[in-house]
């Protein structure tokens, strides 16, 4: 006999999957909206309800939510907290999270539009640089315990490359490395405000009459600091899964970006670029080549 082509699933799961959808994306908003979840009364239904009704359930669940979360952007922006303080940090994670869904189910990765959400806060708009703090410490969070990729730069392919092809090789940046710049010295408060933290650690692990005689002693972490100092550099992941960071002068930013570009080594119009190429090679900060045939630096050229 002819096999019947019978559908695994029962009619009764291909009719309740939009119906599940439907009570997901409800019980989403509730979460972050305590007013959505009265716009959906059937959300009460499906909840069973035990010795707490369905609204005393939903805001255990709401408060579990935005705690979990607001723990998730603490551990990412350590340095950002310390700046603004506890209560407000609480409050931007509160406003945020309420504000931006997750996009993925790792909480751990959570907290990468906050940057650009502060941007548009207007209690923030008299200190942007504050963005900028959280952008460069979002760059820095996301490569903790990375493993690097990088490989040795590759001399001997470069010793073989043909005069006439001089002109079409594009060097290519370290992949483990972020780019950044500011109008501020953000790498420098990010720097200082940093390593308070890690003496303030340190100290926990101490007696509580030596913590407070080291507390004491160590000032103002930004004693003396001028915010007001345009800063470029880059985070890197080094090769003992270490995450790295380091002001550079224009020169080499220049040149990192141009490759970063896609641009050919020629098209580089700067005061002593081969020395700035030497430099970025040899530190690590440019690790590879390729030589670009013409139709594909065509497109380069325009």
């Amino acid at each position: 006999m002819r096999d019947l082509n019978v559908s695994t699933h029962p009619a009764s799961e291909l009719v309740m999957a939009p119906e599940l959808y439907r009570l997901q994306q409800q019980f989403a908003q509730a979460l972050i909206s305590p007013a959505s979840s009265v716009d959906h009364p059937k959300l009460y239904q499906d909840i069973q309800e035990t010795h707490f009704d369905a609204d005393q359930l939903l805001q255990i669940y709401r408060n579990n939510f935005v705690l979990s979360l607001t723990e998730a952007l603490e551990v990412t922006y350590p340095v950002l907290r310390v700046m603004v303080g506890d209560e407000f940090f609480a409050q931007l994670a509160k406003a945020f999270i309420r504000t931006v869904p997750m996009s993925n189910a790792a909480v751990a990765e959570f907290g990468e539009g906050l940057p650009d959400f502060m941007l548009d806060l207007e209690q923030l708009k008299e200190m942007p640089y504050l963005a900028d703090l959280a952008r460069f410490e979002w760059a820095y969070s996301v490569r903790i315990n990375r493993i690097p990729t990088t490989e040795p730069f590759p001399y001997q392919g470069l010793s073989e490359v043909g005069e006439d092809d001089y002109e079409w090789i594009h060097f290519v940046i370290n992949p483990d490395i972020t780019l950044f710049q500011s109008p501020w010295a953000i790498i420098e408060l990010f720097r200082r405000l940093k390593n308070w933290l890690e003496r303030q650690a340190e100290t926990e692990k101490e007696d509580v009459e030596k913590r407070d005689t080291v507390a004491s002693d160590e000032g103002d972490p930004l004693a003396g600091f001028q915010l007001d100092q345009p800063q470029k550099g880059y985070i890197v992941t080094s090769g003992l899964a270490e995450v790295l960071y380091q002001e550079l002068d224009d020169g080499v930013f220049c040149l990192l970006e141009h490759c970063q570009a896609g641009s050919l080594f020629s098209q580089f119009e700067y005061d002593a670029a081969d020395l700035l190429l030497q430099d970025a090679i040899r530190t690590g900060l440019i690790t590879g080549f390729d030589v670009l045939k013409k139709t594909q630096s065509r497109g380069i050229e325009e």
